[in-house]
């Protein structure tokens, strides 16, 4: 008696342990990530904004408060050139917008269901290889005898090779595209999944021709995937050091590169200053797009 009496208090304070254990564990999950956004991005952020405060010592930096970085950047060339990726980053955002959206389009009104994952799969794969790979690969496509001038030169388009396609500004244009291209593809796909299907059955029920319905129905409806991707490729055509240094000449330079120069040159307050000027860029722009379109509808589907 006394044992299976013992045996059931056993049985009932392990089963008064599962709900508490479980329950636990169930807490943690939620905290978790909020602990890692904590930790390894809100935490650097405000680092980086007291680091570039800080006095540069001659391999270092000490504490201190100091706007001798934000002087450095705001009042040299630095700032012409910040500026300057901004507006070459806008092109590349224009050209992927042109090239990657009507594909979201297409993979959501025409592809079936069944496949549709599928396909998005087939833009993600060239993530699969490192960036540097597919940087270097440009350069034989785009150089003086590459694929891209001897096939134009075959074709009788052209008489002679075409300089400007690397080393140039239009060099890293083209490599923002074929870099970040798939995020556009993406997130409009994204948005378009939001959309039902039915929309484009109604569209063409009341005679909408494909601008109108472009204009009118798609567009506002896919705004905020579309303005996220923007952003995304933006903010990294910005911050990428990779394809002005590979594919640019001399005046291609970017937010990247020049905190990367910063640190070769042991400048660490300006390379923090110039990484928080780049936060603020991108904090900025989520914040604007975020009011105008609501940035959390991407995940949200249209009742």
């Amino acid at each position: 008696m006394d044992s299976t009496t013992s045996k059931a208090a056993g049985g009932s304070s392990v089963g008064s342990l599962r709900p508490s254990l479980s329950e636990t564990m169930g807490k943690w999950a939620f905290r978790l990530p909020i602990i890692f956004m904590v930790v390894f991005f809100a935490l650097p952020m405000a680092l980086t904004v007291v680091f570039s405060v800080f006095e540069r010592t001659m391999f270092w930096m000490e504490p201190g408060f100091s706007l001798l970085a934000y002087e450095n950047f705001f009042f040299s060339a630095r700032l012409n050139n910040f500026l300057s990726s901004m507006y070459y980053s806008l092109i590349a955002v224009a050209i992927c917008f042109v090239l990657g959206f009507p594909i979201a389009v297409f993979l959501r009104k025409s592809v079936p269901q069944v496949a549709q994952h599928r396909v998005v799969l087939l833009f993600i794969l060239p993530f699969m290889v490192s960036e540097v790979i597919r940087v270097f690969a440009l350069r034989p496509v785009l150089q003086r005898n590459g694929l891209v001038n001897e096939t134009l030169m075959d074709l009788g388009l052209i008489s002679e090779p075409i300089t400007a396609l690397l080393y140039s500004h239009t060099g890293v244009i083209i490599g923002e595209v074929m870099s970040f291209l798939p995020f556009i593809v993406f997130s409009g796909f994204l948005a378009m999944e939001a959309v039902p299907k039915y929309i484009f059955e109604v569209c063409d029920d009341l005679g909408a021709g494909t601008v109108r319905r472009f204009i009118d129905v798609i567009l506002p409806l896919a705004a905020p995937g579309i303005f996220a991707g923007c952003v995304f490729i933006f903010v990294n055509g910005l911050g990428v050091a990779l394809l002005p240094n590979i594919l640019g000449g001399a005046g291609a330079v970017n937010a990247g590169l020049i905190a990367t120069q910063a640190i070769a040159a042991l400048d660490f307050p300006l390379a923090m200053a110039v990484s928080a000027i780049m936060m603020a860029t991108l904090m900025g722009l989520l914040y604007i797009g975020h009011r105008l379109f609501d940035l959390t509808k991407i995940l949200s589907p249209i009742n």
